[in-house]
């Protein structure tokens, strides 16, 4: 008797469809996921390589008046895998008084939910006698369980409060020396950079800090050729100022320790990029602007004339100025789009443009709320024409600071 046809047909043919389908749709599946809310599924190779320049984790718990994510309400997702990161409070009770560990593992979250392969990590800039201090060996707890996915940026809790307690006058041939054994000492701690180090860095709130020394500072001028001998970029936070000028009123309300008078930092930056043209200087923060004078037109004029300048971009979820008032030279409009100058300035030194979110990622529950931004400035790269973006996004990056391949 002749048996029925299946009526899946040859089994034969029907299990290598099977597999076939089923091997299509794992592969949309794994693209659709690791395009992540940023989009691009066609970029996923590209999104691998993605590396955020700029990043900080708060790992000191104080307690009180944490937000219930360390970061503040979230305006963008409503909900996300975000609120399911580690810290939860079944581990509060084990917590440190400083836990950077946790906090590490936190970042890595947000990174695996918006594709970012990899992140530099470091102290922020601090002064001689600052209270609540600490330099680049709290973070290395996070980047020793996260190897291929935090790098080490120091010297913003060592080298700037060197430089910032050390007058011009006062650079001796023994301060000299120890400056230079201090830098050595992170580059033979395995460090991708020297950072966040600080020209001039204004103060938003009476909890916050003022710090300020002029970017040709000879301690800075010996940075630059330590920093070009060993191939390391040196990251800089400074607001822009081409002139001496006023400060805003709203940073004088804000902040009683900000001087009334903004003194000009770009010409001695200036000096700075052309002492050493060996140096890659990466200056971060652009698109936050507190002093309305960072311009994409000046931008240009100085990409132009020092092929040792980079930009590292940021994009804040606030739109007003400290103070009040709208945030003038916003690299977005008021719908998140690439404003025109910002968009031609991008495209035109693609090849000289990072990223930077400059986020304090926590604990849940255990540190305080802190602006959002991480998000915000990666969402950027989904407007930028897609070459573009491969740049912006990571190659660039993997270019000038010493990154696996």
């Amino acid at each position: 008797m002749e048996s029925e046809p299946s009526r899946f047909g040859n089994w034969k043919e029907s299990s290598v469809v099977y597999r076939i389908v089923a091997l299509t749709l794992a592969m949309l599946a794994g693209i659709t996921l690791a395009a992540g809310p940023l989009g691009r599924s066609s970029e996923t190779t590209a999104r691998s390589r993605y590396v955020d320049t700029h990043m900080h984790i708060d790992g000191m718990l104080r307690g009180g008046g944490a937000s219930p994510t360390g970061r503040g309400e979230r305006r963008r997702p409503p909900r996300t895998r975000r609120d399911e990161m580690k810290g939860r409070s079944a581990s509060y009770t084990s917590a440190t008084r400083n836990d950077y560990e946790t906090a590490g593992d936190n970042l890595v979250s947000l990174m695996d939910q918006y594709g970012v392969a990899f992140v530099l990590i470091m102290p922020p800039p601090q002064n001689p006698d600052q209270r609540a201090s600490y330099d680049y060996r709290a973070l290395l707890p996070a980047v020793k369980k996260h190897p291929r996915r935090l790098g080490l940026v120091a010297g913003g809790g060592t080298l700037n409060p060197l430089i910032q307690g050390t007058d011009f006058s006062r650079v001796t041939s023994d301060v000299r020396k120890r400056f230079k054994e201090q830098a050595e000492s992170l580059v033979a701690a395995g460090v991708k950079g020297f950072g966040e180090l600080t020209a001039f860095h204004l103060c938003m709130s009476e909890t916050h800090h003022y710090v300020a020394s002029a970017p040709d500072h000879p301690l800075f001028l010996l940075l630059a050729d330590i920093a070009a001998q060993h191939g390391l970029p040196i990251d800089m936070h400074m607001e822009a100022v081409t002139k001496e000028s006023p400060t805003p009123p709203g940073l004088l309300q804000s902040c009683s320790y900000n001087p009334r008078t903004l003194p000009a930092t770009i010409p001695a930056f200036e000096r700075l990029l052309a002492h050493n043209r060996e140096a890659v200087i990466v200056w971060q923060h652009i698109g936050w602007d507190n002093t309305g004078q960072m311009t994409a037109k000046l931008l240009r004029r100085l990409l132009t004339a020092h092929e040792n300048l980079y930009l590292s971009l940021r994009v804040e979820q606030r739109e007003q100025a400290i103070g009040g008032g709208p945030m003038l030279n916003r690299i977005v409009d008021g719908s998140g789009n690439i404003q025109s100058e910002w968009m031609k300035l991008i495209v035109d030194f693609s090849d000289r443009v990072l990223v930077g979110g400059d986020e304090f990622v926590g604990i849940p529950g255990k540190t305080p709320k802190r602006p959002q931004s991480f998000e915000e400035t990666w969402s950027l790269l989904d407007k930028l024409p897609e070459p573009v973006a491969a740049k912006v996004g990571g190659d660039n990056a993997r270019r000038i600071y010493p990154l696996d391949p």
